[in-house]
């Protein structure tokens, strides 16, 4: 996986709520290529001032993306987005890169870990702290899990800005 710059990643987000809003509109502004896709499609298009692109559906925001992020409110959520035939693993493409920053359950984690392994996709699951005004302000701390591939580790250079970064233990599907 190459690592995720301005110029060679076109990222997917998915939930553009409290924090999920915030967090899109600051990657924009640091310049990266976002295509934004919430069941509420005026939320999405909130962030067209910002250069960002609306997708129609999870398939096609997932099939035109190298990156995509997720930030919903809850578990199922989170697995509905995934799971399915119109999930995004539906319409996946080699190489694509899942990155959820949702409050979810580590069983559900693990389940979507699974689930990515089986479409072959990688899945970092990346918890954030922190409320709306530090996400905002590019205060969140991020919390994540090592995986095999080093180069999609979270880093500093992608556009989030976090205060913070803790790596911590191992990815689900890694740990046993």
């Amino acid at each position: 996986m190459k690592p995720i710059t301005q110029e060679n990643s076109r990222l997917g987000f998915v939930g553009i709520g409290y924090m999920g809003r915030p967090i899109a509109r600051r990657l924009l502004e640091s310049g990266f290529k976002l295509t934004a896709y919430d069941r509420n499609r005026a939320k999405a298009e909130d962030l067209i001032p910002y250069g960002g692109d609306v997708a129609q559906s999870l398939s096609e925001l997932s099939s035109s993306c190298d990156v995509v992020l997720s930030c919903l409110p809850s578990d199922e959520a989170v697995l509905d987005i995934y799971k399915g035939p119109d999930g995004i693993f539906a319409s996946v493409h080699g190489g694509l890169l899942v990155i959820d920053l949702s409050t979810v359950y580590p069983e559900t984690s693990q389940q979507l870990s699974r689930l990515g392994l089986e479409h072959g996709v990688e899945v970092l699951d990346v918890t954030i702290s922190g409320s709306t005004p530090a996400a905002e302000n590019g205060l969140l701390t991020l919390f994540g899990a090592e995986t095999r591939s080093t180069s999609t580790r979270p880093s500093r250079s992608f556009a989030l800005s976090p205060r913070s970064i803790f790596i911590l233990g191992r990815a689900a599907p890694e740990r046993r």
